[in-house]
This record gives structure tokens, sequence and C-alpha cells, in this order.
């Protein structure tokens, strides 16, 4: 049993009991499968090669596949409700591109997702590529990775020809296949990319913080470390958002790892925590846990449709203030708090139980998804 801040016990499941997503997504047994390549590129959606969604290109990995059935759905549920055409034009942006990754601990998603359109002209839904990377650094991730992405987005942008987008997909994966360092016995080191800059304007500008640790506080419980019940059964598990504000002068990349790694020491490692940036914003979206198909709304709603939490006018009372002091205080000497506000454990022991945790879940290599399907070294185009 783990005690919550709150005083709540809260019971670790067993994997009979536990909801799919919780204990497979970025999370393969990848020590028992020693000769599979750590980087994979997948790609689906619509682009004019194809007269309606493409073949779904690379996605060879249980992760890639959830990675399409979640976003997916999510597109597929705001346009078969109309969701944002009921918004109205003012609150929702003409289309999609943003950048998008997904952490868990050793695994991540990264990838982009622009407005396209099929070879009859449907353009409803975007298209969207996307990288697996095992074992690599979100350092590693922001210089080769993105800029190899932005790369083969521009080139099947450029063509309506199917063969084209495979010959670039194919050649993008070849590249960094080549280019990943191979792994580490020890688990990878945090990445500072944007932290200092984070830090540096969540402690000019204090409101910020101490707002979304208000916020974490009353919508969040669910993601406390420790805490089973976002994944307690076989369903759908839980997922909660918020929209944050992007760090003024900063890249993209740096926004992005800058509030996942922030929320990475507060809610339960172990949590899949996936970013949505969309470009030339001024703010990042991130969903905690599986997202529901609603989720996908703030993929187009701007500001007016779907607020900023630092714009939430909280009442922040003293009691509030005084427990989140010390997390303050790690964010004002330029660091990520070493603490979690639900449970006063530092982040190292919660790193370490969601660890155990994780290991405990994971499928063995041996009768998990690659041994079955997984063909090493299939490229996008299999």
């Amino acid at each position: 049993m783990v005690e919550m801040g709150f005083g709540q016990p809260m019971p670790f499941l067993s994997a009979t009991y536990m909801n799919g997503f919780a204990r497979l997504f970025l999370n393969e047994d990848w020590a028992g499968l020693p000769d599979a390549p750590r980087v994979y590129l997948g790609a689906f959606g619509k682009h004019p090669g194809w007269n309606d969604h493409l073949d779904d290109l690379g996605l060879v990995t249980a992760s890639l596949i959830d990675t399409r059935r979640i976003l997916y759905t999510g597109v597929a549920h705001q346009i078969e409700t109309a969701a944002w055409e009921k918004a109205g034009a003012d609150k929702v942006a003409p289309g999609f591109d943003h950048a998008i990754h997904w952490r868990r601990p050793g695994e991540s998603l990264t990838g982009l997702v622009w407005s396209s359109q099929d070879g009859k002209g449907r353009s409803l839904y975007p298209m969207i590529v996307v990288v697996q990377c095992v074992g690599q650094s979100f350092a590693w991730i922001a210089d080769v990775v993105v800029p190899r992405l932005e790369a083969v987005a521009e080139k099947c942008r450029a063509t309506a020809s199917a063969s084209a987008v495979i010959a670039a997909l194919n050649d993008t994966q070849q590249n960094l296949r080549y280019r990943a360092p191979g792994l580490g016995a020890a688990p990878l080191p945090d990445s500072a990319l944007g932290i200092a800059a984070w830090a540096e304007y969540c402690t000019h500008e204090p409101a910020i913080l101490q707002r979304v640790l208000h916020h974490l506080r009353g919508q969040f419980a669910l993601f406390a470390p420790g805490c089973a019940e976002w994944c307690e059964n076989e369903k759908q598990a839980g997922s909660r958002s918020l929209r944050l504000p992007q760090i003024p002068g900063a890249r993209p990349a740096e926004s992005l790892n800058a509030w996942i790694s922030f929320l990475a020491t507060q809610v339960d490692p172990a949590v899949p925590i996936l970013g949505l940036l969309p470009m030339d914003r001024t703010w990042v979206d991130v969903i905690v846990g599986e997202p529901a198909p609603a989720d996908f709304f703030v993929l187009r709603a701007l500001p007016a449709a779907v607020p900023l939490v630092t714009d939430i006018p909280y009442q922040l009372d003293a009691e509030m203030q005084a427990s989140c002091a010390g997390l303050l205080a790690d964010v004002a000497r330029g660091h990520l708090p070493a603490t979690s506000l639900f449970n006063g454990e530092t982040v190292a022991t919660n790193r370490d139980a969601a660890a155990k945790w994780l290991t405990r879940v994971r499928p063995n290599g041996r009768s998990g998804f690659f041994s079955r399907f997984l063909k090493p070294g299939s490229p996008p185009s299999a």
C-alpha cells in the first residue's frame, strides 16, 4: 500500500485487472529483444498518393499501432460529432500543424501532424509521421530526430506520389537507425533542454507555476505516485489534460521537454504523458494517462475555447502556497522540483517504484508483440 498526501491508501493492482494501455504502451520487453532496432518510423493519415487513408506504413510495434488508433479515434470523434464546427470559426484553428511527443521511462514517440488531403481532395484528416525511440535521450531526439521529421514532412508535402512518400520514409528510418547511439546499461539521464529557461520563466512569473500546481492538486490526484486509480480495470484508462504556456523565446522542443519533465516529477512516473504543441502558437497541450477521444478537441481549439490553466484566476490560499514552498524553491534555483506535491516523496523514490511496477507488468519479450510480428529491420513499406 502507498500512502498519499491526502491520507488515502492506494493499492497496486494485479496486471490481471489492469488496463492494457497502462501495461503495454511504451513498455515493451526490449531486454528480451537485443537484436531488434531501437528506432521505428511510421506514418498514417491522408496524402494525395492514396485515394483514401494511407496504408499504415511502418506501424510494426504495438505502441505505434496504439498511437494510430488513439490519435485517429480522437480526430474522428471531433469530425463525427462536429465538435470543431459547433465551436465556431472564431474558437477553432483552420487546420493541423503540430509537433507531438509521448513519453514514458526509457521510451518515447515523437511526430509531426499537418493538414493534408487524399487523392480525391478530402481533407478532414491530417497526415501524421511518428518516430518511436527506445533508450534515446530527448536531446538526441530534438537534435537528430526532429530535423529529419521536418525534412520528411517537407518531402511528403511536395509530392503526390505514394512511392516517393514510401521511399522518403524508408530513407529517414534507415538514417535514424544508423545515427542512433548505442544503449547504455544505466537509466537515461534527464534532459536539461529548456529546463533553465522554464525555471527562469516560472520564477519571474510565480503565478504561472502556482496556478499549475493548484490545478494539479485539484484535478490530477488519480495520477499521484503509487495510485492505480487511473488504470484499475480493463476498460479505457483515465486521462486529464491541461493547456500550458510555451516558454517565451524558447524552441518548441524546449517547451515540450520542460513541461513534460515537470509533470513527470509530480504524477506517477509510470504514467504516459503526451504533449501536443501547435506551431506558431503560444501554448502546449498535455494529456496525462490514456487519452480519450474527446481529449483531442484541443488539437484545433483556440484559447477562446480551451483557456490556458495559467489564465484561470485560481484563488491560492496560504495553506496551498506553504505546501508548495519547497517545490517553488527548487524551481527558483533553476531546477525541476525534487519532490511530488501529492505524496511528498522524492522524485528519485517515485521513479524507483515506477520502474519496478513497469517491469512487473511488462510482457515477456518471448511472448510479446515483437516475437510474433516484428521482423527486425522492417521498413515503413513493409
